[in-house]
């Protein structure tokens, strides 16, 4: 299939490019694997209170009056700007803070109503402003702009920047340099609830400020401080469903308001509050058990319709909600907790310790699974007033509430005593705070109005926080390495969660037969799902039991060094990373300040020897809960997209050593010892060491964090071609890596020596966007004196990604960065050569979409110099390249596009014109015999990849004929080229036997609806290999993503005919020819490209072709049998780079 050459792929030459196999995809967005469930009934949290209405909350205490906004408070808050804080801390900005903005620049209008009432308001907020270099767009918030525009989420199609255009531009607009930053377009709105708007922050009204830090001023009934200030946190809450009960009387408590929308209820709910009476006893755990009753949809006990009475034969309260009941007679509750995403909370707010309050000791476990879940046959303790309470609350934290949803629905209880009574202080806080540790929750203290309101903010502050509602596989696989000449598998595998920090961890497998085997010399895939066994055990698991699927065990994570011997660097300036001074260590301690950690020093957050610690992998949190926080923790970040690299250092005693280099979202460059699985060192940059304080924080989260996300490549240079690696040979090799999401820098690290790294040079570029582009190293010979490499080595990169392809319709405007091809100097960085719409060593008007794929180099002559290039772009076009070898920049390469097969060029480009590329061409040789022709083929498929759960666009497959296979255009013939366009292309959907026409522009393959191509399709044998995703997002749980379905299709490359194997029958009907095409995978998620191995005799004393295993293909995990008919020999074609 590939005309290519045996062996060696230019003898005599010492540069070996030693690329790894698999280039993951995921959802950028991570769509499929964190489903974030719209503002609905299904994403809103449940917060029940319970509010003590017993006879003591008539007693007083001193306290400012609640905060009323028609009074103008005295103090030194400015009265023109607004105060924030980050909505995830718990401090509270000062008048003196450099956290505000004037009035005048909050586009918010609910935030600005909300605040006009109850002072204060809190949503995901963004600030359009200068980030990087006069990059202006809309962004986290900076304590140091208080001038610039400050929108919220809550706005979004409602309102947009004040004044006139604030209806008819209601949408704060995505991407770089706009003339407006709002748009009347929804689809270019910015992607609120990701990076990097993204943040919850809380605004608040200086005239609260004033108020919060005003005097005492007069006693006040303990209830009617509860019923302002309840009423006041209403006021400023949204998307949340709230319910209240209180006492009744002697015996228990009553559901007086189900849970329902605030927002649609708010003055229902206040009416409720309003109606709460103070008289009674304090029945603390008989209320929390009707609680329990009312979370599991039971049969009431205490909280009947009929309403008993006070001693004085007065009705208790307000009357039970019979909105809340399933039935009244008998009288059962309507399940509340409906959804596997709808997080369940308790306040539980009293003034005292429990009185009359025996009754829940013999009722406990009445409660399904009491016993199982609490191991106990009864409450802990003896039969006193209140004993239940801590029972009652651990079985909600740990019960299962709704059996018929996906998951375990718990509830989490928070405790508040208010105003407690000088004899009952310390008993009644010790009381609380144990009840509030059993709950999952927290236990505050309140004695005012200002205490009060506080503990409220900070708890539902908490609670939405915590209230972010994923579905997300077990585990996700990323993709898996082989070493070159072994059979050794290396598997990067993480958790996806809805917190700062995805774990991951790295583990290791064998190839074996068609398939991967264990440590245990078993199979280490589950057919059935396509992923790893239960009972698997990697070769790196030190423990007797197996790890499996599971990311916590059995991996790199699990056996880092200590904190006091890791070798953790960092970039301080000098380039061998080794020297004392770039060590992250305690001792440099005074190098850093917090803000360099991405800390304001507020109070709760840690000082910078700890954030050292911390991030030298101490359990500083003691987050395994053992006690011990000076020991190790498992804190490997996750390899999303990352692709890590392997490097066979061979010896002179003829043993090989192999480490692994692999970088993570934790912004960690980690290098593995292959044989232990023991890490060597690691490297984070400096850049990126202020992504350290939210990944310690690791607070719940509705984006995705990224570091180092960019594939790691190897270059090997061998000078003498000896198989060993020595610097006085002049050998070395070299680390090049991006970052994809996490930024716009290209990083080389030096590791002739593995344990002694350099920082050889970081770079960026103004026209770059976010590095996506893996690197391909290439030999291409350029008259240039910045160009010193050995070799003539480059670096070829595309200009990476403009987040203005976050929004999906096709942008109006030239993409402000990602627009470009670059060749780098190996040896120092420096830009060698680009092209650009202007500006450039050559200039294409064309080149207006960013191009975050791979760019394919090949060396068609076979003189070891690269001589052409392919790329495509997200405008859905294709590009090719002709490079002339020892010219000068300006006349290096004559390059053009080449097809249009998406919305670009188009006049009124629709959604269903915008057909991007985000996959690199896979370019291959082949002969048409019907035509007795050759071609390259130019294969890729369409998808988009920031958002794969969109489906407005009807995908394709396409495999394109350049017939000029070794000649070199010229740049008017590029100008002049006739673009092949989507019509020119032949469809093959639903047909067999298609022939494709003379000077035909190649085929295609529309696929099935909302069906897309995410990943690289491989070419191998005559046949095309590539993957399509189906993404799922009807469910029964509104919660739920879907299960997504991944299908490998195998097509003949002449004509995209199913490839038969012998013995199978032609397909009989359009159908059929459809279904040939096609095999349905287990495996869950966005499956990675299909892959080729070519693995190594199992006796290493065998030689010939004889003992070669036939090649093994997998997807992921998956493998299979690619049905090649012999035993082949290994062939290289120059096309990833150079060798």
């Amino acid at each position: 299939m590939l005309t290519s050459r045996k062996g060696t792929a230019w003898a005599g030459a010492g540069l070996l490019l030693s690329l790894m196999i698999s280039s993951p995809t995921w959802a950028d967005d991570v769509e499929l694997l964190l489903s974030t469930p719209g503002l609905s009934a299904a994403a809103r949290p449940n917060l029940l209170f319970i509010l003590d209405s017993s006879g003591s909350m008539t007693g007083e205490v001193p306290t400012q009056p609640p905060y009323d906004p028609a009074v103008v408070y005295p103090g030194d808050c400015q009265s023109d700007m607004y105060y924030w804080k980050d909505g995830t801390s718990s401090w509270v900005p000062t008048c003196g803070s450099r956290y505000k903005f004037k009035k005048t620049k909050f586009d918010c209008a609910q935030g600005t109503a909300q605040i006009a009432t109850s002072g204060r308001y809190a949503d995901t907020m963004a600030m359009y402003r200068e980030y990087d270099d006069d990059d202006w767009a809309w962004y986290t918030l900076s304590r140091y702009e208080t001038d610039r525009n400050v929108e919220c989420a809550d706005d979004s199609g409602v309102h947009g920047e004040n004044g006139d255009n604030a209806t008819s531009r209601p949408y704060a607009r995505s991407g770089t340099n706009r003339t407006n930053m709002y748009t009347s377009r929804s689809d270019r709105e910015v992607n609120w609830g990701s990076w990097p708007t993204h943040r919850v922050i809380t605004v608040y009204d200086p005239n609260w400020l004033n108020w919060r830090n005003g005097p005492t001023a007069s006693n006040m009934r303990k209830t009617d401080i509860v019923k302002a200030v309840t009423k006041n946190v209403f006021g400023s809450m949204n998307n949340v469903n709230v319910g209240l009960m209180h006492f009744t009387g002697n015996y228990g408590g009553r559901v007086i308001f189900g849970l329902k929308d605030l927002d649609a209820n708010r003055a229902a709910a206040n009416a409720m509050v309003d109606a709460l009476p103070a008289k009674g006893n304090t029945p603390l755990s008989e209320t929390l058990y009707e609680a329990a009753l009312y979370l599991r949809g039971m049969d009431a006990d205490y909280g009947t319709v009929a309403r008993p009475l006070y001693g004085d034969g007065t009705p208790v309260g307000a009357p039970v909600d019979t909105a809340a009941l399933d039935t009244v007679s008998p009288m059962n509750y309507k399940q509340p907790v409906e959804y596997s995403c709808s997080k369940n909370f308790i306040v539980l707010l009293t003034d005292g310790l429990p009185t009359a309050d025996q009754g829940t000791y013999g009722k406990i476990t009445n409660l399904p699974g009491y016993t199982s879940v609490t191991g106990r046959t009864g409450c802990a303790g003896d039969d006193v007033n209140g004993q239940c309470l801590d029972d009652v609350a651990e079985y909600l934290a740990k019960a299962d509430l709704n059996t018929s949803v996906d998951g375990v629905q718990s509830a989490t209880t928070y405790t508040i005593g208010f105003g407690l009574p000088d004899d009952d202080q310390d008993e009644g806080a010790t009381y609380l705070t144990e009840v509030a540790a059993a709950g999952g929750g927290k236990y505050f203290t309140a004695t005012s109005v200002g205490d009060l309101t506080e503990a409220l903010t900070e708890i539902t502050s908490d609670i939405f926080n915590r209230d972010i509602s994923f579905t997300a596989p077990a585990v996700a696989v990323n993709a898996f390495n082989r070493t070159q000449h072994l059979n050794d598998l290396y598997v990067s595998v993480f958790r996806a969660k809805d917190e700062v920090h995805w774990p991951g961890n790295m583990k290791k497998y064998v190839i074996k037969g068609v398939g991967i085997e264990d440590a245990l010399e078993n199979d280490a895939i589950d057919p059935d799902t396509g992923f790893f066994a239960d009972d698997a055990k990697n070769f790196w698991n030190t423990t007797a039991t197996p790890d499996g699927a599971d990311v916590y065990k059995g991996g790199t994570a699990n056996i880092l060094p200590t904190p006091d011997d890791r070798k953790l660097y960092t970039n301080n300036g000098a380039e061998s990373l080794t020297l004392p001074s770039n060590s992250l260590n305690v001792a440099n301690a005074l190098l850093y300040t917090i803000e360099d950690f991405g800390l304001t020093g507020a109070p709760g957050e840690p000082d910078v020897p700890t954030m050292i610690n911390w991030a030298r992998g101490m359990d500083i949190k003691d987050e395994d809960a053992d006690g011990n926080s000076t020991e190790s923790r498992v804190s490997m970040g996750d390899t999303l997209h990352s692709q890590p690299a392997a490097v066979v250092y061979g010896q002179t005693d003829g043993s090989v050593e192999v480490v692994i280099y692999t970088a993570t979202n934790s912004g960690y460059l980690h290098a593995v010892d292959a044989d232990s699985g023991a890490e060597k060192w690691s490297f984070i940059p400096n850049e990126l060491l202020g992504n350290l304080g939210d990944l310690y924080l690791n607070e719940n989260i509705d984006y995705k964090n990224y570091g180092l996300d960019g594939d790691v490549v190897p270059v090997i240079y061998d000078a003498n071609n000896d198989g060993v690696i020595d610097s006085t040979d002049d050998d070395f090799v070299y680390l090049v890596f991006g970052m994809r999401r996490g930024g716009d820098n290209y990083y080389m690290i030096e590791v002739t020596n593995p344990d002694s790294p350099k920082l050889r040079w970081v770079r960026t570029f103004p026209e770059l966007g976010q590095t996506w582009s893996p690197p391909v190293v290439a030999k291409i010979d350029i008259n240039s004196t910045t160009h010193t490499s050995p070799e003539n080595a480059v670096v070829v990169i595309g200009g990476g990604y403009d987040t203005v392809h976050d929004s999906p319709a096709h942008p109006d405007a030239a993409d402000a960065e990602g627009a470009t091809i670059m060749m780098i100097d190996l040896e120092t960085g420096d830009r060698i050569w680009h092209a650009a719409t202007d500006n450039s060593d050559l200039n294409l008007a064309k080149m207006t979409r960013s191009i975050p794929s791979r760019i394919r180099v090949i060396d068609l002559n076979g003189d070891g110099l690269a001589d052409r290039m392919y790329a495509a772009d997200l405008g859905g076009q294709i590009w090719r390249f002709d490079i002339t070898n020892g010219a000068a920049p300006g006349d290096l390469v004559a390059g053009g596009v080449i097809a249009r097969l998406g919305a670009e060029g188009l006049s009124t480009p629709t959604l269903a014109d915008t057909r991007r590329f985000y996959t690199t061409p896979d370019v291959s040789i082949f002969t048409d015999k019907a035509q007795n022709r050759r071609y390259i083929a130019i294969s890729l498929g369409s998808g988009y990849r920031a958002h794969p759960l969109e489906d407005y666009v009807t995908d394709r497959f396409y495999s394109l004929r350049d017939p000029d296979l070794f000649n070199p255009l010229t740049q008017s013939q590029y100008d002049s080229y006739s673009i092949i366009e989507d019509d020119d292309l032949t469809e093959v959907s639903g047909a067999y036997g298609t022939s494709i026409p003379l000077n035909g522009g190649g085929w295609k393959l529309t696929l099935p609806a909302n069906e897309k191509v995410l990943s690289d399709s491989q070419t191998f044998d005559n046949s095309v290999y590539f993957v399509t995703l189906e993404p799922t997002v009807d469910s029964t749980d509104p919660c739920q993503a879907g299960v997504s379905i991944n299908r490998l299709y195998r097509l003949d490359i002449v004509n995209g005919d199913a490839v038969i194997d012998y013995g199978e029958t032609v397909p009989a009907d359009a159908d059929d020819a459809d279904a040939a095409r096609v095999t349905q995978l287990e495996q869950g998620g966005i499956a990675p490209k299909p892959q080729f191995f070519f693995p190594s005799p199992v006796d290493p004393n065998c030689t010939g072709d004889d003992c070669s295993p036939p090649p093994v293909a997998c997807v992921g995990v998956e493998c299979f049998d690619p049905g090649f008919p012999n035993f082949p020999v290994r062939t290289l074609w120059t096309q990833d780079g150079i060798e």
